[in-house]
C-alpha cells in the first residue's frame, strides 16, 4: 500500500500501535461505506522542512489520536524559538498566539510547497514590536532579515541545525548598529550615544534630533547659519580611522576657528567688540549690538532671538493677516516702544478662528506651538486620539494631517479642524468602488481601517448563504465586473439573482 506520491512502503512488522490506528481509521471509512486507500490514511507528503517525519511510524509525533488537526503545543514543541517568544509576549505570533499555527502554515502539500505564505505588501511590521518608519518602510525584507543580521543565539542554533538559516525571518536584532554598523561614520567617538539621539529612520545624512544648544558649545547668532563642515572637517582619529571629527574641538575663544583679521591691532577678544549676530554689528556703536533682550520681561528665545528689532519695535506697528502688534500707551514716543505682551494672542491672531476654545487648556498658542518655530506642532497623534472625538487608528495613524484638515475645505483657505462629519462617506465618498451599492451600510460594516480589507465577511449574513460547492467558488465567479453609465469598470454585489440559472444558465 502506497501514499500519493510516495516510494516508501510499509514494513511487514509493525507494532502494535501502529496496527491499531490502521484498524481504527479503515473501520471509520468502511462505516462510510467508501474503500479504503492509502492517500485516505496519509493526505500526501510532508513539506521538504519535515521530510524526517514522513512516515505512518511518525503521525503521532504531531497529531493526537482521536482529534483532527494539530495542537499548537505539537508545534511548538519542536520549534521552541518561537515558542519562548510567544511565551515572552514578544514578536508577531505572540499577538496571532490564540490563533491554530496550520491557519497559516499548511502541511502535507508535498516536498515543495511552501509552509510560510506572508503577503509583505500587506503585512503590518508594527505587530513584530519592530515598527517600520521612515526609509525602513521602502526597505525589501530580506534586506534586513538576513543570515547575518541574526543575532539571537537561540534562533542561530535551531535553524542553524536544520539548515534554515537563509529562510528564516526571526532573532534579527533591533538595535541600529545590527545592520548599520558599516554605516557609522562616526568611529567610537560617542561610545554612550544612541543612533537615534541623533538620526531617524527616514535619513542618516541629517542629523535632525541633534540640538546643538545640548552641546558643550551653543550655537547663537551667525553660528546657527554655519555649515557643520565648516567647523566638524574630517580628521584622523585616535583609533587611526579618517571620519569627520565631533569630538575634541577647540574652541575657547573666537581665534579658535576665526584668523585675527586685525594682525594683533586691535583688542585681544573679538567679543569686545563684536558679536556673534555678524562681524558687521560692534557693539560700542550699535545699541542693538550691545543690548542684551534677556534683561528684560520678554526674553527671546527660538524663532523670537532671529527676528529683526523692528519687527516688534517698530514704527507704525506691525499689523498683518496672522500679526497685531499693539505697544503700551506709555511708551509710544519711544525709539523702541514696548509691545504689549502678555502671551502669545498680544500679538499673534487666531489663525484657527477660534476652532480650539472649546479644548483642554483653551486656545492657547502654546498648547500645541513653541517658540522655535509654529511648525512642526506638539498636536500628535497621542493628543489627538485623546482630545478629539475622532480616534485615529489603522492607516488613518500614517495619514498626513492635510488629508482630512484640507486648507480647501475652511473658511479664507486656512485649514478647516473642526469637521462636521466624521463617517467614512464623508472623506471616501469619491472612493467609492460600489458606485452607491451599499449606501445603506457604513464601510466598516465589512471593511477594517488597517488597509480597507475585507477582514471578516460572513456570506451568511446576506439573503444568499453559501453551501456545498458554493463554499469554495470564489467571489469573481458570482460578483462580476461590469462598465457604469460614466464608462468605468464597477464589481456588481447587488442586485443578483439567486436562481441557479442565473449563473450556470439553462431553462428554470
Amino acid at each position: 500500500m502506497r501514499s500519493r506520491g510516495s516510494h516508501r512502503t510499509w514494513p511487514l512488522r509493525a507494532s502494535r500501535r501502529e496496527v491499531l490506528i490502521v484498524c481504527l481509521v479503515a473501520w471509520i471509512l468502511g462505516r462510510s461505506g467508501q474503500p479504503l486507500n492509502a492517500q485516505q490514511i496519509s493526505p500526501g507528503n510532508l513539506s521538504s522542512a519535515h521530510q524526517d517525519l514522513e512516515g505512518i511510524r511518525n503521525c503521532t509525533k504531531c497529531h493526537d489520536l482521536g482529534r483532527p488537526g494539530i495542537a499548537n503545543g505539537k508545534c511548538l514543541d519542536c520549534h521552541t524559538p518561537l515558542r519562548n517568544r510567544i511565551q515572552r509576549g514578544k514578536g508577531y505570533h505572540a499577538t496571532v498566539a490564540r490563533r491554530n499555527c496550520a491557519q497559516c502554515h499548511k502541511n502535507h502539500f508535498g516536498t515543495d510547497f511552501r509552509e510560510v505564505q506572508l503577503d509583505t505588501a500587506t503585512f503590518d511590521h508594527t505587530a513584530t514590536g519592530f515598527a517600520l518608519e521612515g526609509s525602513h518602510r521602502e526597505t525589501a525584507c530580506r534586506d534586513c532579515h538576513t543570515q547575518a543580521y541574526i543575532t539571537a543565539s537561540d534562533v542561530r542554533a535551531f535553524k542553524g541545525k536544520h539548515g534554515a538559516l537563509t529562510k528564516t525571518l526571526l532573532g534579527v536584532g533591533a538595535s541600529c548598529t545590527t545592520c548599520h554598523e558599516s554605516d557609522n561614520v562616526h568611529d567610537k567617538q560617542f561610545p554612550s550615544r544612541a543612533c537615534q539621539d541623533c538620526h531617524t529612520a527616514t535619513t542618516w545624512d541629517e542629523a535632525t534630533r541633534f540640538d546643538h544648544d545640548q552641546a558643550r558649545y551653543k550655537l547663537k547668532g551667525r553660528h546657527r547659519q554655519v555649515q557643520c563642515m565648516e567647523c566638524h572637517h574630517t580628521a584622523p582619529l585616535e583609533s587611526g580611522v579618517s571620519t569627520i571629527q565631533f569630538v575634541n574641538l577647540s574652541f575657547a575663544k573666537c581665534e579658535s576657528c576665526h584668523a585675527d583679521q586685525h594682525r594683533g591691532a586691535m583688542a585681544e577678544t573679538c567679543s569686545a567688540c563684536h558679536t556673534t549676530a555678524g562681524w558687521h554689528q560692534i557693539n560700542d556703536s550699535s545699541f542693538e549690538g550691545r543690548f542684551d533682550h534677556a534683561n528684560t520681561a520678554f526674553p527671546l528665545a527660538g524663532a523670537h532671538a532671529e527676528v529683526e528689532c523692528e519687527s516688534c519695535h517698530g514704527k507704525p506697528a506691525r499689523r498683518t493677516e496672522l500679526v497685531r502688534m499693539t505697544y503700551t500707551s506709555e511708551s509710544v514716543r519711544f525709539t523702541y516702544p514696548h509691545p504689549v505682551a502678555r502671551d502669545c494672542s498680544s500679538c499673534h491672531l487666531d489663525y484657527h478662528e477660534r476652532v480650539f476654545t472649546s479644548s483642554p487648556g483653551g486656545a492657547v498658542c502654546s498648547n500645541c506651538h513653541g517658540e522655535a518655530g509654529w511648525l512642526p506642532t506638539t498636536y500628535d497623534i497621542e493628543r489627538h486620539n485623546r482630545d478629539s472625538t475622532f480616534v485615529l487608528v489603522g492607516a488613518h495613524l500614517a495619514v498626513p494631517c492635510g488629508s482630512c484638515h484640507d486648507p480647501a475645505t475652511g473658511s479664507n483657505r486656512k485649514q478647516q479642524f473642526r469637521l462636521e462629519r466624521q463617517d467614512c462617506h464623508s472623506c471616501h465618498e469619491q472612493d467609492d468602488p460600489h458606485a452607491g451599492q451599499f449606501t445603506e451600510v457604513g464601510c466598516e460594516t465589512c471593511h477594517d481601517t488597517e488597509s480597507f480589507a475585507i477582514s471578516a465577511f460572513d456570506h451568511a449574513a446576506t439573503r444568499y448563504p453559501l453551501d456545498g460547492a458554493h463554499r469554495w467558488a470564489q467571489c469573481a465567479s458570482c460578483h462580476r465586473e461590469e462598465r457604469g453609465s460614466d464608462g468605468s469598470f464597477v464589481r456588481r454585489y447587488k442586485p443578483l439573482g439567486t436562481e441557479c440559472t442565473d449563473c450556470h444558465g439553462g431553462q428554470p
